[in-house]
């Protein structure tokens, strides 16, 4: 793991080069701003797979959230060379490395964990791994959010590095059977975005992701409405 921003300066000589700066999500980011009840407590988030840095921008430039402070990680190095995200000032520390690389009491430091469609680039037993050692990081107050495709969406690597290729599709039973404190699915593109507190790592074991490609967006809907779920854009917050 290679520091590239440390307190809003990048410590990272940046060889000159055509970067592409990719790792957008469609999964509700907006979502952090509805987790805690009090909006003026500091809160600390780590982003996973910070990509192009929308979750930063969506937080600092909201008014209410601005005082938040906001770490970034990312495996593809190109995103990690984006020096024009950097001095906009939304991301206090940069990692270039792997979630995996962060140390049990690093992630222990944070309020908000973030992995926005990070997980279905894993293979299946690294990505329960992962989602258990995130879960059991958090704190009694912590949250993880979490979004990615309810159905197999097909997506390769565009280069040999980009870590771009999607590995497993997640049935929405598999997240919805960990308790989420509130959760929001997308109706067009069928991507889920879920909230979770330590508690659901007591549920871990209901998380079954698949490799099987058949498992297409069709498949992934007609699951949903078996399960009674409605992919229909709403936040819905547990009781």
């Amino acid at each position: 793991m290679r520091a590239i921003v440390q307190d809003y300066h990048l410590v990272q000589t940046i060889p000159p080069g055509e970067y592409r700066f990719a790792g957008n999500s469609v999964g509700l980011k907006e979502i952090v701003g509805h987790i805690f009840p009090n909006p003026a407590r500091n809160v600390s988030l780590l982003d996973i797979g910070f990509g192009l840095g929308d979750l930063g921008r969506i937080v600092k430039t909201n008014p209410a959230l601005q005082h938040w402070q906001v770490d970034g990680i990312d495996g593809f190095w190109d995103a990690c060379c984006n020096t024009e995200l950097f001095s906009q000032g939304h991301y206090r520390n940069i990692w270039h490395g792997l979630a995996q690389d962060l140390p049990m009491e690093s992630l222990q430091a944070y309020d908000l964990i973030c992995l926005f469609d990070v997980i279905e680039h894993l293979e299946p037993a690294p990505a329960k791994q992962l989602l258990t050692d995130l879960l059991n990081s958090l704190g009694p107050e912590s949250k993880l959010v979490l979004s990615t495709p309810l159905w197999f969406w097909p997506q390769a690597h565009q280069n040999s590095d980009d870590l771009e290729e999607h590995k497993i599709g997640i049935p929405g039973q598999s997240l919805l059977l960990l308790s989420p404190r509130m959760y929001h699915i997308h109706a067009q593109f069928l991507v889920g975005t879920f909230v979770f507190g330590k508690e659901s790592l007591e549920h871990i074991d209901n998380f079954v992701p698949t490799t099987d490609r058949n498992f297409n967006m069709t498949a992934g809907l007609q699951h949903l409405h078996t399960l009674g779920v409605k992919a229909d854009g709403v936040l819905y917050i547990a009781p």
